[in-house]
């Protein structure tokens, strides 16, 4: 019969041997993430009037808005270079920085939106965490079909190589896990740290090629245009931005020194915040 023992002490969730028990934790609970995953998505726009449309409404209404905005001449987004209907890269770049969003807010708020469920059963924390990203992971299923109708619509054909998209922001993903996982129980704990992040999040779309091109740094005349280069370069969503574009629109992906940097970092940051959030995991009860 197995036996599992619980102790006091953090010494075991510091140590490098806590990493088999993370991951075997994870296996031991799989159905309970799936069960958890489903539940959330079922219920998270119950007594909604709009229900599930609220889940394309968003990168939808952005991107009419900037494509208004462009349109009008009130807002200059040059796209030289650039075959792909500015409306298609503004909707490509809003749906996937909202992806990276959502997967980041859903996981920070997984355990403070638990409530009695943590303090009074005892299962990995991580599991909660996990169901977040799910359902992150299935709004923007939903999203991306949302993304394929806009292509027929304007008759854009995306290169073939469109498939590989998933494996090119799969450490986006990582990079938001593991920004979940670190600051899920800071969030816990105080709760201004999720209102902190919306903030962040709703400002950085503008700190990314999102719904404008980032300018090229030889034709860069003005300092504000020299420093919107630099913010894009030092951001890692955007190397993984660049690389969506380049797959859709040209079916070529460059291993850039900015996408090898931001993968890196997103290991890191995963690494990182899953250590922090194990090592968390015995005050999270009580902090609730």
């Amino acid at each position: 019969m197995h036996v599992t023992i619980y102790e006091s002490s953090n010494r075991d969730r510091i140590s490098l041997a806590a990493w088999p028990v993370m991951f075997r934790e994870l296996y031991d609970f799989r159905e309970l993430i799936f069960r958890l995953v489903r539940r959330n998505f079922a219920g998270q726009f119950r007594q909604s009037f709009l229900g599930y449309i609220w889940i394309i409404f968003p990168p939808i209404g952005t991107t009419l808005v900037f494509s208004l905005l462009r349109q009008a001449q009130i807002v200059t987004m040059p796209m030289e270079g650039r075959a792909i209907p500015y409306t298609l890269f503004a909707l490509i770049g809003v749906t996937f920085w909202q992806m990276f969003t959502q997967f980041s807010m859903s996981t920070t708020g997984s355990i403070a939106n638990a409530g009695n469920l943590v303090s009074k059963i005892y299962f990995p924390r991580e599991v909660l965490v996990l169901s977040g990203a799910g359902g992150a992971l299935i709004n923007t299923l939903i999203r991306l079909v949302v993304v394929a109708i806009t292509f027929v619509l304007f008759r854009f054909t995306p290169a073939w190589q469109i498939v590989f998209v998933p494996l090119a922001v799969l450490p986006m993903v990582i990079l938001a896990l593991g920004f979940g996982l670190f600051f899920a129980p800071l969030n816990a704990m105080m709760r201004d740290t999720g209102r902190a992040l919306e903030f962040v999040f709703q400002f950085g779309m503008l700190m990314a090629p999102t719904v404008y091109l980032t300018p090229s740094l030889e034709s860069a005349f003005s300092r504000s245009e020299r420093l919107i280069f630099w913010v894009h370069s030092l951001n890692p969503v955007s190397h993984f931005l660049y690389a969506v574009y380049d797959l859709v629109e040209y079916g070529r992906f460059t291993l850039t020194t900015g996408y090898i940097v931001a993968t890196a970092i997103s290991l890191l940051v995963f690494a990182l915040g899953w250590r922090f959030f194990h090592a968390c995991e015995p005050l999270l009860a009580e902090r609730l």
